[in-house]
């Protein structure tokens, strides 16, 4: 007898929705999906207990026609494509008809719908996938779908959920994914009856986000758009101040779809290469435009996966254009207030061009004059910015011309910019100035020199191991090592930047990197790891005195530097404190 039988219509129901909806966040996705598809300018999503108890998603689309609304139901019912062709050019977010009906299969779900040519609206009971009710009834235009009692008939899915509150957190992801992805409709989100979010139908994104993310990050965020032959590419950039721990603040779209794509992330991220610390990953919204023929977008379940042609030249052109962004953009955080301000300052002396100047490789110039740009002050935003963002001026360009003013404890230089006050860490400034250089020509830096006194080492077992592993790669980057008996090693000669007290010092920091990373290094990053190491390690340190010549020549490089906002750890070279800070700190304004 054969073991092979067709499962009953119920059961199918029940397996394709364990596809398609793993959490209430599942159903509102969908049905949200299904009113942008509806043309609707306003949708509203209720929901209690997380959504187990009830979800409500109310929108003003088109509606369902009465003789297409229990056929919805059914499996694979869909009017967005009718033959296998047309998956090669989906232009909707939904497509595949299988929603509905999943969702209809693990709830009691009610519909309220109504055409703008029909006189009356449709109802339907459906519970478990089983129409109960079909009937005419009262309904503004568009559709209102109810969910109730979520798997009331599949208790081990419920069992396997998470709390109401963790559940509702992840409703309001969802519903943030798609307020900034289309600004142009107005969504509002109730959980338990409270309201979480309201967005204005401005079709402005950066009201989007300060709705979202609140109105200082849509202050710090910058614009980007550009286009070639293939891609269209628009949205926002955080600057490196709004970094954060995790990819959870980077939001991808493409072609209007929510979606995630390691390539993509990788790519805007390259562009703040030395400007974040270890960690830390950059804050983005990003949209992408690309001909529908170019990407598969029925590769995952939920739909949130795509497929692209041509990943790598979409990379290059994102990574390209982020770069250019960061590069025009004025990139300094603006000063947290400490409780104490300004312990400890020394007046800067003008005095001649000192020894310790030019062996720190600062020769006496004067400080760019770069043009002020206008500030972006608190008047431009209001309490009520929550919803509504209006008069965020664009970022300032170019960096600021600098007047030193002196030192804080042999550490911060304290300079006056047209708008306002500068504190710069002189070692983080110095090391990016000496980390562009040695970056410009590397080949020249790491070449060797003998010492003329040896280092001797007497290094750990597991460090011999290190050692041995990755002696060709320490003599490509200009190290000379020759082993002196038992664990012991002579460094003989030394890459030509490395100042000689130091050498011991970056060498062992060098093993230490290689035992941490291995089989992840490739020679281009090893030796950027090497050239970094030697920035920070013959940059000028923290108590470092400085006179007047010293610091302005500092704060030219610094200017003059592709990059003068992070040090090449990430850690920032200056910050700001305007002039309405100012007065703010000493009550001249309220």
């Amino acid at each position: 007898m054969g073991r092979i039988v067709l499962l009953e219509e119920h059961v199918v129901n029940k397996i394709a929705a364990g596809e398609v909806i793993e959490r209430p966040a599942s159903i509102v996705k969908e049905l949200v999906e299904n009113s942008i598809d509806a043309g609707s300018t306003r949708i509203e999503i209720c929901i209690t207990d997380g959504g187990f108890s009830e979800i409500t998603v109310s929108d003003n689309g088109s509606g369902i026609a009465p003789d297409d609304a229990v056929f919805a139901f059914e499996r694979h019912a869909t009017s967005k494509i009718k033959n296998a062709a047309d998956l090669e050019n989906v232009l909707t977010l939904g497509f595949r008809g299988e929603a509905l009906s999943s969702i209809a299969a693990v709830s009691r779900l009610n519909l309220r719908t109504r055409t703008a040519d029909s006189v009356s609206g449709t109802g339907l009971d459906i519970e478990g996938g089983n129409v109960l009710k079909n009937y005419d009834t009262a309904s503004p235009q568009g559709t209102i779908l109810t969910i109730r009692d979520l798997f009331f008939n599949t208790p081990a899915r419920r069992k396997h959920m998470k709390t109401p509150n963790v559940e509702a957190g992840h409703v309001s992801d969802v519903i943030n994914k798609f307020a900034m992805g289309y600004p142009e409709i107005s969504f509002q989100l109730k959980t338990n009856g409270r309201l979480i979010l309201k967005t204005p139908a401005k079709g402005n994104l950066r009201n989007s986000i300060a709705a979202v993310y609140g109105t200082e990050t849509a202050r710090e965020m910058l614009a980007l758009e550009g286009a070639n032959d293939t891609t269209e590419l628009r949205g926002y950039i955080g600057k490196p101040s709004l970094s954060r721990a995790s990819r959870h603040y980077q939001t991808i779209y493409i072609n209007g779809r929510f979606v995630r794509n390691r390539i993509i992330s990788e790519a805007v991220e390259k562009a703040y290469h030395s400007m974040l610390m270890t960690g830390r990953y950059p804050v983005f919204i990003v949209k992408i435009g690309l001909n529908p023929s170019e990407i598969d977008v029925n590769v995952h379940p939920a739909k949130t996966e795509v497929r692209i042609l041509d990943n790598t030249d979409l990379a290059g052109f994102i990574t390209e254009e982020v770069s250019r962004v960061l590069s025009e953009s004025r990139l300094i955080p603006a000063a947290v207030f400490p409780k104490k301000m300004f312990p400890g300052i020394t007046p800067v002396k003008p005095v001649q061009q000192s020894w310790q100047a030019e062996s720190i490789g600062l020769a006496s110039s004067k400080v760019s004059e770069t043009p002020r740009a206008e500030y972006c002050s608190d008047e431009n935003f209001s309490a009520e910015l929550k919803t509504a963002v209006t008069g965020i001026a664009a970022p300032e360009q170019g960096f600021p011309s600098l007047k030193p003013l002196g030192q804080i404890n042999g550490t911060f230089i304290a300079a006056q910019g047209d708008d306002g006050m500068y504190l710069i860490d002189q070692h983080a400034a110095h090391e990016r100035i000496l980390y562009e250089k040695f970056m410009a020509r590397p080949d020249e830096h790491t070449v060797s020199e003998q010492l003329l006194f040896p280092v001797t080492l007497e290094l750990t077992h597991q460090e011999v191991q290190t050692l041995n592993e990755n002696i060709l790669s320490l003599t490509d980057l200009g190290f000379v090592v020759e082993h002196f008996g038992g664990d012991s090693f002579i460094i003989r000669a030394i890459p030509a930047a490395i100042i000689e007290n130091g050498a011991k010092e970056i060498f062992l920091d060098l093993l230490d990197y290689f035992s941490h990373n291995r089989n992840t290094i490739s020679g281009k990053t090893l030796k950027e790891k090497l050239l970094i190491t030697m920035a920070c390690k013959s940059a000028i340190k923290a108590g470092d005195r400085l006179g007047m010549q010293e610091t302005e020549s500092l704060l030219s490089q610094l200017a003059e530097t592709r990059n003068p906002y992070t040090c090449p750890h990430g850690r920032p070279t200056l910050v700001h404190f305007s002039g309405y800070d100012l007065e703010k700190m000493f009550k001249r304004v309220l």
